[in-house]
């Protein structure tokens, strides 16, 4: 099953833990079917006139086998818990680093928070699907398997007639098996979608009430809500079509057994233990029937949920090459072109451009000329998509381990900075262990932050200081002034600043552009930049779109 082979590594992962948990289903199987026999045994022990020690003796064992089900169920439910949070994350997880090896252009047009709900949401169904499969599959086969063998030797007729029923079960099935995979696909989608535009309504919060447009994106997640309420109608009429069809096959199968039971007491060859112990063996044949029928439901209903992430994990991922290069000397850009996927305007139109180490590079053009996308792809940040050729010390970049590239010798400060809703300290080591341990590394980071004239800000909050969400906690220019400082404490080979000084003040800039003056030697440095005076202190100009 196509299913299973997704969740196969994660379900290998936690073996052990799912070993026990079916070996303790087992178990509780076998105390179910034994069960019937005893209350039986009992009833028929009673009605030939049993004494006390019977009945004492009878409590005590059904005592038992209850305590024993009730430390099963808490073991259980334990072990179920523990492997299921642990695969369906490590399902999820997997998802998003596949989504990280793609190129930007599979996320550009995306909704993140849909695309989230998504991964989420169908990294849990698979999980809980496949462990529930494995835990019931084996146990219904039982219960379906031994009380047909004991029901036909005590009547054959009757045991039979269960087989069609079973027969009913799968005809229905059949079916109902695409309306119950259409109607659950377009549920999903719609639910998702609601999910997005609910998140919206926080994501952007200022702008909402900034424009007073409360009204209208209220608005916008009310059509979603209507078209996930119509979705969500379809799905349960079509799942309850096929649920009453089940029920009435199981009346049908009820009421055989009464007849033919109520018969065969009546003619004297069933004792009421004998019915008690038919019934029940039937009504467990019965139950597992249904099970059966269920469980093609439910994996239609799963189905949904592979198509969707298996959309996502056969996305190709992005080249990587294998050459890891220890230091960038040089960069050569010759004669690049590029459009984005969404649009058949390019971007960068036959651009060359050489950057060299020991040099200040400013990159300018007009708004929309295409500098940010010549700094991406100079990144190799959309290595598949572009033609022409960009290298590093002569070597090009589609042949270079690019990820191990960017980790250690790149480093980009954007126009619009990203803070993770972290410290400070993440947001400049992301957490990488020792990072701001080292001396030489702290006494620079101190000298940076003064340069910045960021002193006061640090001595006051620390830079333990924890940035909100939205960023709202830190003003406009203290943020870009950490942006640049990540940069500046990362120290790489190749440090790049998209408009650096639009939020800093003259004493500022003056100081910065200094600082990058007096390091530029051991570096290649690239600002973009409209500031007429910082291209002055650059060593070359490049003009894009020109």
């Amino acid at each position: 099953m196509k299913i299973f082979a997704l969740c196969k590594p994660y379900l290998l992962s936690q073996k052990h833990t799912l070993i026990a948990y079916i070996a303790l289903t087992l178990a509780a199987t076998s105390i179910a079917i034994i069960t019937p026999y005893i209350i039986g045994e009992f009833l028929d022990s009673l009605i030939a006139g049993a004494d006390v020690s019977v009945i004492i003796h009878f409590c005590a064992v059904f005592g038992g086998l209850s305590v024993i089900r009730i430390i099963k169920g808490y073991i259980a439910a334990i072990l179920y818990t523990k492997m299921q949070a642990k695969m369906s994350y490590e399902l999820g997880i997997d998802t998003i680093k596949h989504i990280q090896s793609l190129s930007l252009s599979y996320m550009n047009n995306k909704d993140s928070a849909y695309i989230n709900q998504r991964i989420s949401s169908d990294a849990v169904d698979l999980i809980v699907f496949c462990i529930r499969f494995l835990q019931n599959i084996v146990t219904n086969a039982i219960m379906l398997a031994v009380p047909f063998a004991i029901l036909l030797t005590m009547n054959w007729f009757v045991a039979l007639l269960m087989v069609s029923f079973i027969a009913l079960y799968v005809t229905i099935y059949i079916f109902f098996r695409k309306p119950i995979y259409m109607a659950g696909l377009a549920f999903r989608e719609a639910q998702a979608k609601l999910f997005a535009r609910l998140f919206d309504q926080l994501k952007y919060i200022k702008l909402i009430k900034t424009n007073a447009i409360q009204k209208e994106m209220n608005s916008r997640a009310d059509k979603c809500f209507l078209k996930l309420r119509s979705a969500a109608i379809h799905n349960q009429k079509v799942n309850y079509l096929y649920s009453g069809m089940d029920g009435f096959i199981s009346t049908l199968a009820q009421i055989s057994l009464f007849v033919v039971g109520g018969i065969q007491i009546l003619l004297g060859n069933f004792t009421i233990g004998m019915f008690t112990i038919f019934s029940s063996y039937f009504s467990m044949m019965l139950t597992s029937s249904r099970y059966f029928s269920g469980l093609g439901a439910a994996f239609q209903n799963t189905l949904v949920s592979y198509n969707r992430l298996k959309d996502i994990l056969e996305q190709e991922p992005e080249s990587c090459g294998t050459i890891n290069i220890k230091h960038i000397e040089k960069i050569q850009i010759t004669n690049i072109d590029f459009s984005y996927a969404d649009s058949s305007n390019r971007a960068i139109n036959s651009v060359t451009a050489n950057f060299a180490k020991g040099k200040m590079y400013a990159i300018s053009g007009a708004n929309g000329a295409g500098k940010s996308t010549l700094i991406n792809l100079m990144m190799g940040l959309y290595i598949d998509e572009y033609s022409g050729h960009i290298t590093y010390n002569d070597v090009d970049i589609r042949q270079i381990e690019m990820i191990d590239a960017r980790r250690r010798l790149l480093g980009y400060a954007e126009q619009e900075p990203t803070l993770i809703s972290e410290s400070i300290r993440f947001n400049l080591d992301f957490g990488v262990n020792g990072a701001l341990d080292d001396d030489e590394k702290e006494q620079g980071l101190a000298s940076c932050i003064a340069m910045l004239g960021m002193q006061d800000f640090i001595s006051e909050n620390t830079l333990d200081f924890m940035f909100n969400e939205s960023n709202t906690n830190i003003s406009g220019g203290e943020k870009q002034k950490v942006s640049i400082l990540k940069v500046l404490f990362k120290n790489p080979d190749v440090m790049i600043f998209d408009e650096p000084t639009s939020a800093l003040d003259a004493s500022t800039t003056q100081r910065f552009v200094e600082y990058l003056r007096k390091i530029k030697q051991d570096k290649i440095i690239v600002l973009i930049t409209h500031d007429e005076s910082i291209k002055g202190s650059c060593d070359e100009v490049l003009e894009v779109g020109v």
